[in-house]
């Protein structure tokens, strides 16, 4: 069973959300880029949930499907753990950032204002609806989850790269940037999406580029994230 993202509610109302989720690209593994990202999400006055991406743990399961001859869905799965490892360092690097699994434990973070850090297995390591493929990366990851809580904006921070003018989702698919996935997701979206350069923290809050975006569809249309094991 699946849930949309309006029913992520309680009985006294909406549950409190993140002010954004910032996806880190596992490209910042290593360099000094990353600490200072993580000191201004732990530190901004506004709670921001951060969505590891799978860094060298992501590139050994890569490296290990030709070798093993493990198929697509069993390289999902282990990509998804790739960003719970990678996760579980973050957490180790700014302990700070409150891990968190479920939507509960998002609640109580954002209610309390502490920035936090998706652990991503519990939510979409076993969710049928995702399609398991390489099409799907972390970036599309942070989008179901911003689409499945009603985030109101999604910032992706690249070590690549980004173009200085108007540029359409489309166009950053093509040149590897985001995943082939993440244009058609993002037409289920209704928040703002933005990305950061990695040399840029300041942009937390705001700049970097924001991409042309194609037309919304029904919210029907768009997968999502499978709901907790306990409410079912």
């Amino acid at each position: 069973m699946v849930v949309p993202m309006a029913s992520f509610s309680n009985e006294a109302g909406p549950a409190p959300i993140p002010r954004a989720i910032v996806k880190l690209g596992g490209s910042l593994a290593g360099s000094p880029r990353l600490d200072p990202w993580l000191r201004a999400i732990a530190e901004a006055p506004e709670p921001r949930l951060l969505v590891p991406g799978g860094g060298p743990f992501a590139d050994a399961v890569r490296a290990l499907q030709p070798r093993l001859g493990f198929d697509d869905r069993v390289a999902h799965g282990a990509a998804v753990l790739a960003m719970q490892q990678y996760a579980l360092w973050l957490a180790a690097r700014e302990p700070r950032l409150v891990p968190v699994e479920r939507e509960e434990e998002i609640a109580r973070a954002a209610r309390a204002g502490r920035a936090m850090l998706w652990l991503p297995w519990a939510m979409a390591g076993r969710d049928a609806t995702i399609e398991a493929s390489w099409r799907i990366t972390s970036d599309s990851l942070a989008l179901l989850l911003a689409i499945r809580l009603g985030v109101p904006e999604l910032l992706l921070v690249k070590a690549a790269a980004l173009p200085e003018g108007p540029v359409a989702l489309a166009a950053l698919a093509e040149e590897g940037i985001l995943d082939p996935a993440f244009p058609e997701l993002a037409r289920g979206y209704r928040g703002r999406i933005r990305l950061a350069r990695a040399e840029r923290p300041e942009t937390l809050g705001e700049g970097g580029l924001e991409p042309e975006r194609p037309p919304l569809r029904s919210r029907a249309g768009a997968p999502k994230l499978e709901e907790d094991e306990a409410k079912r």
